[in-house]
C-alpha cells in the first residue's frame, strides 16, 4: 500500500471542511487589514476620475461648438452636485450633444466667480463655448472639485482662453493628471 505525501489519504479529490474554513478565515483577516487603505485608494480615484470627466467635457464642448457651428453651454449646479453640456437656448438639442452628470456624494463643486465682472455674475455658473473656438468672457474662469477627505483639484482656463487645464491653486501653474 502506498501513502501520499499529504498523509494517509486515498482518492483525495477535494478539500475538507476544516481546510476551507481555515482559508476563508485567513482571507477575511487579510481583507480586514487591507480595507481602510482600499477605501482611501478608491476615494482618491473618484476625484481624479471626476477631474478627467470634467476636462473631457470642456474639450468636447469646445469641439462640438466649432464642428456644429452652435454655441455650447457647460452648466454647473454646485449645490446639487450636477453639471452638463447642452446647446445654447434656441438651438436644436439631440441625444448626441446634450449630457448630464451627477457627482458622487463625497465630492463637491465650487465655482470661482470673483474674477467675473459684476454684470455677468448671473451667468457665472456656465461656460459658453463659441462657434469660433473661443470661450465667452462671461464664462467663469475656474472651478474646484473637492473630495471631503482627500483634497481638491482646481480646473482653470488656459492662458490662451481656448481650453481648461488642471492648475495648482497656490502656484497657479499647470499640473499633469496622474495616470
Amino acid at each position: 500500500m502506498m501513502t501520499s505525501l499529504i498523509g494517509n489519504r486515498r482518492n483525495s479529490d477535494g478539500f475538507t471542511l476544516m481546510e476551507l474554513i481555515l482559508v476563508l478565515g485567513l482571507l477575511a483577516a487579510i481583507l480586514a487589514v487591507a480595507a481602510p487603505s482600499l477605501s482611501r485608494f478608491f476615494s482618491g480615484r473618484s476625484l481624479q476620475e471626476e477631474t478627467r470627466r470634467f476636462l473631457a467635457l470642456t474639450q468636447y464642448g469646445g469641439n462640438l461648438a466649432v464642428s456644429e457651428g452652435v454655441p455650447m453651454v457647460l452648466w454647473i449646479e454646485p449645490k446639487l452636485g450636477e453639471y452638463g453640456l447642452r446647446p445654447e437656448t434656441g438651438y436644436p438639442t439631440n441625444r448626441h450633444n446634450a449630457f448630464h452628470y451627477r457627482l458622487r456624494d463625497d465630492l463637491e463643486l465650487e465655482v470661482e466667480t470673483a474674477s467675473l465682472p459684476q454684470a455677468s455674475k448671473s451667468s457665472a455658473l456656465s461656460i459658453y463655448f463659441l462657434p469660433d473656438g473661443s470661450i465667452s468672457e462671461t464664462s467663469f474662469s475656474s472651478i474646484r472639485i473637492r473630495d471631503r477627505s482627500e483634497g481638491e483639484v482646481c480646473i482653470a482656463q488656459s492662458d490662451n482662453r481656448l481650453n481648461f487645464e488642471v492648475r495648482d491653486p497656490q502656484l497657479n501653474h499647470t499640473l499633469p493628471l496622474r495616470p
